[in-house]
């Protein structure tokens, strides 16, 4: 599994962690810097980053007030892989995790 390492140690807001995720999975251009569009390209989507599972985002450093929030993400991404494999239209699980070290 390729892993992904995130150094947050200078993020200040969720726009620099949704910044520094597009660029590490060589997002489209034009990709949203929101929750949801990066779950669509990370479980739904796949061809919109040039990254493709399996891989784990790591995450370290980040700054205590923004880990919540890179927990709650870390949560969507599991669940969305959950909604996946329990629906067969989309022909299974992938192998994506994210993690807040």
């Amino acid at each position: 599994m390729q892993r992904i390492e995130l150094d947050g140690s200078q993020w200040q807001s969720q726009r620099d962690f949704y910044d520094a995720l597009a660029a590490a999975l060589g997002s489209v251009e034009w990709h949203g810097r929101n929750g949801n569009a990066f779950l669509e390209t990370m479980v739904y989507f796949l061809e919109l980053n040039a990254v493709q599972p399996p891989y784990e985002v790591v995450i370290r450093g980040a700054p205590d007030a923004l880990r919540p929030f890179l927990a709650d993400f870390a949560s969507w991404v599991a669940e969305a892989r959950r909604d996946r494999r329990d629906d067969p239209g989309w022909g299974g699980d992938v192998d994506v995790v994210v993690t807040v070290a």
